[in-house]
């Protein structure tokens, strides 16, 4: 179980302790921040972690913080490879699905932070280190190179009626027309799946018809460009208009970068093929306005001896693709899968695991680092046992996957804005400053919201517009309306991304203290302020009847002047009315009670020469004494 509730209890039971012992705002500031930090120890124990000072539970990070991880014994496997994904439009529970040696593990996400192994589909054959998969109109589609494997087809619809975990599940539908296949590759929205890398079509596409989805139907193949490793398959909407519309796979072929035409599957032609100074073309993907192609060649590490490279491809014109720029990165662990998200660039590179890049300036062959994940900290070798095969960035909610061929998956969450409250606790009667910060990567102009900000709250200093990456810091107030745990989120959405990030803070309620006006150190019940320090003027019982007077309040001693002084609504013996004016008590009204008036002239606390009881001796109880001035009280 997730120990945020746990957390959240001992700051809860603090606070308590804080309002039931006086015990000072800075104190308890004190002990909360070391709470808070015990919390994220604890959590870190168990997998989450944020990313700080560049490591998150000791694996090495940038903007990227650990959410929790998953072995391959807890995924049923020996060795996880591809990763993919689906989120049940029911329920909106986003599920992992990933490759093991033995079969496909489907992963529950619906707590990322505790995430479980709902059910788990066998291979259909052997185990195999290759399994790839790819969904279309909910169903998972499952390819192995393993020898008989052929094509798995599993409805994920009946994920949510399950009850009991993991499941083992049987495919809803398998084929056999081919025997094993390295990959499988998806065009949603032609409805076609290819198979590549079979044993049919030299190694090349395969295609079927999966517009009756548990029902793939053999509509052609096309192996004229040779084998394909892997590919994306696409309806095309970018700039050379003769294509436009037409559904086109960009192909990864060992060695070579091919371009095809699949509109019509029975008549599937090349469009283009691209040499380069290859070592092994291994996959490819466009970027999201089908202008141009970041390929990965997954060899030429070894090879060439050179740091990780990836290579960019001007595609605008597809009868002659212009490779325009190469990326290396610092290191030479070997590139494997890679996918385009918005301006962002997610690749899965085996012992220097997942690296996030930048698009910004792809149009200048230029790509930019901005963040990672390192599943496999102990070097960047150029090797294959080592490291992240794969990686699924596609969540709505944000969340990334990233497999370890020996370790199963970590769920991951990039960071684009950095949102600091200046402290994890405020009090209720102080404002919240809240220091944002857009990160660079994504591009701008960007707009930014605030959701889910509780009710009574108000924002003042929140830009909704910025023009660039930058900080800006803005205020919360009116927590005196606030729960204990104020929690929001804040929102970006840019040219070709929307991201976001929560914010949390806690709200120390203080203490209620009461008006004490006469100065008696009794207060009023029907004034008072809740605050975390000790204001003037102010004190902590309700135990004065008469704020204006000094001398009544509870307990109070009798002062003989017909006032009730201690607040029990009767005037006692000690309270009766003897002789006004008589302050010094010798049952005469003369002068030696004008040198007490005069020598007591100006109090404002416990007066004894109070003659009008208005709670200060001033120029009123002068001019009622001099009226009563020699009378004889006996």
């Amino acid at each position: 179980m997730s120990l945020f509730p746990l957390c959240q209890q001992i700051i809860d039971e603090i606070m308590k302790l804080q309002f039931n012992t006086r015990v000072m705002y800075r104190n308890v500031t004190n002990v909360l921040g070391a709470t808070l930090v015990g919390c994220a120890s604890l959590l870190t124990a168990q997998g989450q972690a944020p990313c700080v000072d560049g490591f998150a539970n000791g694996f090495p990070c940038e903007r990227m913080d650990l959410v929790s991880q998953m072995t391959n014994e807890d995924l049923m496997g020996t060795g996880s490879n591809d990763v993919w994904g689906w989120t049940d439009h029911v329920t909106g529970v986003e599920y992992a699905l990933v490759g093991e040696r033995e079969g496909l593990a489907i992963v529950d996400m619906s707590d990322p932070e505790n995430p479980f192994l709902a059910g788990f589909m066998e291979t259909h054959t052997s185990s195999s280190t290759w399994r790839d998969m790819k969904v279309y109109a909910d169903r998972v589609y499952v390819v192995s190179e393993a020898n008989g494997h052929g094509l798995q087809v599993l409805d994920l619809n009946q994920l949510r009626e399950l009850t009991e975990f993991p499941a083992i599940l049987e495919p809803t539908t398998h084929l056999d027309v081919f025997s094993d296949a390295h990959n499988v590759i998806i065009n949603e929205d032609a409805a076609m799946l290819f198979a590549v890398g079979t044993n049919m079509a030299s190694g090349g596409l395969v295609a079927f018809d999966i517009s009756e989805p548990d029902s793939p139907v053999l509509v052609g193949d096309f192996g004229e460009a040779g084998y394909t490793h892997d590919a994306q398959a696409v309806i095309y909407d970018g700039p050379h208009e003769e294509y436009q519309g037409k559904s086109l796979v960009f192909a990864a072929n060992a060695n070579k970068l091919a371009i095809v035409d699949a509109t019509d599957p029975a008549d599937i032609f090349s469009i283009s093929i691209a040499n380069y100074d290859y070592s092994y073309t291994h996959q490819c993907w466009l970027t999201e306005d089908h202008r141009y192609l970041i390929l990965g060649d997954e060899t030429d590490e070894q090879n060439q001896g050179i740091n990780t490279r990836t290579l960019i491809w001007d595609v605008q014109d597809l009868e002659s693709p212009i490779l325009i720029g190469e990326h290396f990165a610092d290191g030479m662990a070997i590139d494997h899968n890679q996918y385009v998200l918005g301006n962002l660039l997610f690749q899965a590179n085996y012992a220097a695991g997942l690296r996030m890049l930048s698009l910004s300036d792809v149009a200048d062959g230029e790509l930019t680092e901005i963040g990672f994940f390192d599943v496999y900290p102990e070097d960047d070798a150029p090797v294959f046992t080592n490291g992240s095969w794969s990686t699924y960035p596609y969540f709505e909610s944000g969340y990334v996957v990233v497999t370890s061929r020996q370790d199963g998956i970590s769920i991951v969450r990039p960071r684009f804005i950095n949102a600091m409250p200046v402290s994890p606790v405020v009090c209720v009667d102080q404002t919240m400053a809240i220091q944002l910060t857009v990160l660079e990567g994504l591009l701008p102009p960007y707009e930014l919201s605030i959701s889910g900000l509780p009710a009574g709250l108000e924002v003042s200093g929140f830009e909704s517009t910025m023009d660039a990456p930058g900080s800006f810091a803005f205020m919360i107030t009116g927590l005196e309306n606030a729960p204990a745990t104020v929690e929001f989120v804040v929102n970006l959405s840019s040219a070709l991304n929307d991201v976001s990030e929560p914010i949390i803070f806690q709200v120390n309620p203080g203490e209620t203290w009461y008006v004490d006006a006469d100065g008696d150190g009794y207060g009023d019940g029907a004034e008072a302020i809740q605050t975390c320090s000790i204001p003037t003027g102010f004190v902590q019982n309700t135990a004065d009847c008469d704020d204006n007077n000094a001398l009544i309040y509870e307990g109070a001693s009798g002062t003989g002047q017909g006032l009730d002084n201690n607040c029990n609504g009767q005037i006692e013996p000690s309270e009766e009315g003897g002789c006004p004016g008589d302050f010094n008590g010798d049952g005469a009204i003369s002068v030696a009670d004008l040198l007490v008036l005069l020598g007591d002239f100006g109090c404002t606390t416990n007066c004894l020469a109070d003659f009008d009881g208005d709670g200060v001796v001033n120029v009123g109880d002068l001019l009622g004494y001099l009226s009563v001035f020699g009378d004889d009280c006996l």
